[in-house]
């Protein structure tokens, strides 16, 4: 009985003097846990929601880092109990208020660094600011330090905790000479948007090199997910959520996503990992071209399967298309980059905006349609419907192409019927932030060209060797929700 009472004390000794022994992740932290650990990883963005825990994991890494020897290995695994290779000089960026000495990031360090076991100095700082053990050193830092401050020493590993401006991101980045880990545990809100672009874009082309993790509040529910939350305070926290908010304080989605039109688009479920071949046997290519006046013309090429799937395959222009002028290119050279990037394969249908392209510019001039024919591209028009549910189900048809069952594993029966190659980087960003205007519920006209490029293939109803015979579309007798 004695023995057992002194066990009982020395695990509750344990428990409070070396609590990193005792970690037990829940099923978004350990996630995030082995993106870090990923060898051929060097950015892992943790975008996740408030509550999931995202500074109790990354300080907890840290922690089982330093001290390998009383990290539990079924959450570790063995990266951390291989010497670290990298340079042992480590940066906490954040907020001045997560800084303080009732900010999170000191709580979290109290908790998970064994007692007694490092030292902690201020520096002339008003918070504890340098950690260290074991022959590493854990420098906390600011946001509101200027960006020269973060140059210098080379690092092995930075955690910014929530989104960092860029020019500090970048500062840090060239501090990784030795290689590390850069990694941003974070909710998402507006200030992310430059992640968004840069960051998360590059990782659906390199997923390896930049992983991105997500986590839902949902994720640390104890009666759902086993994790530190009761669900009834976790609907308490939501319903206080501003709900402009939701998605990125509850889901970790970028904020600047919110009112999306196609939320069922997933960069990777709907992107291809690598790029796609369009020289294919079997299959019926498309060419579909959106005109427009004051920027370029976007055009699209894809290629549809004997399983009637959508492969978007190329597109044009090849740079960056929102906020781009126009080229000032004649149509005679827009015939000729249709051409070449057709690579001699047989076209089916070639498909061009019924409204831009049967107008005439001139009094008694050609169409746009009839001066494509001039230079040997027969175009056909996209759909025609009534123009009060021609945009609106053309949407509904892409979110048929994209819908997958998301319970079950995906095969070849249960894959969605729309795959973009990753160079599409204009397509990507349309599917993903055409939105609609909060007051009118409209589709705004930002990031709409290349979703209406996808729109008119869609309602083509694209098959193997077949030719677009258009139709009125019969609609419900109880039509359309708009």
């Amino acid at each position: 009985m004695q023995k057992a009472t002194q066990l009982v004390s020395r695990v509750r000794e344990l428990r409070e003097d070396e609590a990193i022994r005792f970690f037990r992740p829940n099923s978004a932290q350990q996630k995030y846990i082995e993106a870090v650990g990923d060898p051929l990883g060097f950015i892992v963005i943790f975008s996740a929601g408030n509550g999931v825990g995202k500074t109790a994991a990354s300080v907890a890494i840290i922690a089982a880092l330093i001290w390998p020897e009383l990290a539990p290995r079924d959450v570790f695994a063995s990266w951390v109990y291989e010497n670290w290779r990298h340079p042992r000089d480590f940066r906490i960026i954040s907020t001045p208020q997560e800084l303080t000495e009732g900010g999170s990031i000191q709580r979290e360090i109290k908790r998970w660094f064994p007692k007694g076991q490092y030292s902690a100095n201020k520096n002339g700082k008003p918070y504890l600011s340098q950690y260290a053990a074991n022959d590493f050193t854990v420098n906390l830092m600011s946001y509101d330090m200027s960006p020269e401050a973060f140059e210098g020493a080379t690092c092995g590993l930075v955690v910014f905790n929530e989104p960092p401006p860029r020019d500090i991101f970048n500062a840090c980045a060239a501090r990784m000479r030795k290689g590390g880990r850069l990694i941003l545990p974070m909710t998402p809100l507006m200030d992310a948007a430059w992640i968004m672009d840069t960051l998360v874009a590059r990782a659906t082309q390199d997923s390896k090199y930049i992983q991105l993790v997500g986590g839902d509040i949902e994720d640390n529910c104890k009666e759902h997910s086993g994790g530190l939350l009761n669900h009834e305070d976790i609907d308490r926290m939501i319903r206080n959520y501003d709900p402009d908010e939701l998605d990125a304080r509850k889901s970790g989605k970028f904020m600047h996503l919110s009112g999306t039109i196609l939320k069922t688009f997933d960069r990777s479920v709907h992107v291809a990992k690598e790029l796609i071949n369009p020289n294919r046997d079997g299959v019926s290519h498309y060419v579909i071209c959106d005109p427009a006046i004051g920027k370029p013309c976007a055009f699209i090429w894809a290629f549809v399967d004997a399983t009637k799937t959508i492969h978007i395959y190329d597109e044009y222009p090849n740079f960056k298309f929102q906020g781009s002028k126009d080229d000032n290119l004649t149509v005679k050279q827009y015939a000729d980059i249709i051409k070449t990037k057709s690579e001699g394969r047989k076209i089916s249908n070639f498909i061009l905006d019924r409204h831009f392209g049967n107008a005439r510019r001139t009094l008694g001039g050609q169409t746009l349609k009839e001066e494509f024919d001039n230079c040997g591209v027969v175009f056909e028009d996209s759909y025609s419907m009534a123009a009060e549910v021609e945009v609106e189900t053309g949407i509904l048809k892409i979110k048929e192409y994209l819908r997958y069952d998301k319970t079950k594993t995906i095969d070849s029966l249960n894959t969605p019927k729309l795959v973009i190659s990753p160079n599409c980087t204009n397509t990507i960003l349309a599917m993903e932030r055409w939105s609609r205007d909060p007051k009118t519920l409209r589709p705004k006209d930002e990031y709409k060209d290349f979703a209406d490029l996808v729109r008119y293939l869609v309602m083509a109803d694209p098959e193997v060797e077949g030719r677009v015979n258009w139709s009125q579309p019969k609609l419900p007798a109880y039509g359309v929700n708009l």
